[in-house]
């Protein structure tokens, strides 16, 4: 063959790769390929994302050598995936969509992957590799689990709700948009709300044992809204009963965080409340669920 025709061949061969390479970097997917000695022929611009690098031009070794170097996942998980593609090598049976074990990393960042394993063969059939496929599937576990959690908070909450318990709620509270918000949310959350415009009203609504939570607005124009509660509190005391109360505050909730330990109230939650913050704030407070209330400031 003269050297012409071996550069031809070699540009076509070159062309040939880049063509295949492009199509394979614009899948979705991870992908790897090895030898039948598992060692790294190959792989996708997903995979040296995967390993937290912009570039690979060293191939050599393992993929799961990378794995270990790179991306710092769990050793006997990244071992396990290599008996896996092994196996699928020497017995000669391809995988396809199957569900990983969970692959953690020394972050403690937690990844989840559909797996398939595809032989790769010669013109005489002989096996000369294995071509593996990675579908991160890592979100939609998370929302799986977001949504498990929310269908046993329902659970939870809907025999309350089919006895006809209605948490009751006092809102002190003198702004007239801002009580109409507030009850808003509240009534959508299935809550009796009675509002307080003023602290005298707030104290004569209130009894102790009568409400689930209270409201409070510690900008009152009539009264302090730390002494209305340390009124409350002074009503609640030789009682078995100690309602939560939640400051509500134009001010930065950090600092008056501080303030509502003194007048004993649980946190404070700076205006405007949203409609997360109120559910949040129901759930905890009062069907005693795990939930965080997202910025609730305590001490």
């Amino acid at each position: 063959m003269s050297s012409h025709a071996k550069n031809r061949t070699e540009e076509d061969l070159n062309s040939i790769h880049e063509y295949y390479m492009e199509i394979i970097n614009s899948m979705p997917n991870i992908v790897y390929w090895v030898d039948t000695e598992c060692n790294l022929k190959g792989c996708n611009n997903n995979f040296v994302k995967l390993l937290g690098l912009n570039t690979l031009k060293d191939f050599k070794g393992t993929p799961y050598q990378k794995m270990e170097e790179f991306a710092h996942w769990d050793k006997e998980r990244i071992e396990e995936l290599k008996l896996e593609d092994m196996k699928v090598i020497f017995s000669g049976v391809p995988q396809h969509n199957v569900e990983e074990k969970a692959i953690e990393n020394n972050s403690g960042k937690t990844f989840y992957f559909l797996s398939s394993r595809i032989l790769m063969r010669n013109r005489n059939k002989k096996v000369i590799g294995l071509l593996v496929i990675l579908n991160d599937i890592t979100l939609s576990k998370e929302l799986e689990k977001h949504t498990n959690v929310l269908q046993e908070d329902n659970q939870k909450t809907q025999p309350l709700l089919k006895e006809g318990y209605l948490p009751t709620v006092l809102m002190v509270e003198d702004n007239v948009i801002a009580q109409n918000v507030e009850k808003a949310l509240l009534t959508a959350l299935h809550c009796q709300v009675d509002i307080a415009d003023s602290a005298d009203s707030a104290i004569k609504l209130f009894q102790p044992g009568k409400y689930d939570l209270v409201l409070m607005d510690i900008g009152l124009e009539d009264s302090s809204g730390y002494v209305v509660a340390k009124q409350l509190r002074q009503k609640e005391k030789n009682t078995q009963h100690h309602v939560p109360i939640i400051a509500l505050t134009g001010f930065e909730a950090d600092v008056v965080k501080y303030d509502c330990q003194h007048y004993f109230m649980e946190g404070a939650i700076s205006k405007p409340l949203t409609c997360e913050q109120a559910e949040q704030i129901i759930k905890h407070y009062v069907y005693h669920m795990d939930v965080p209330v997202r910025g609730l400031k305590t001490t």
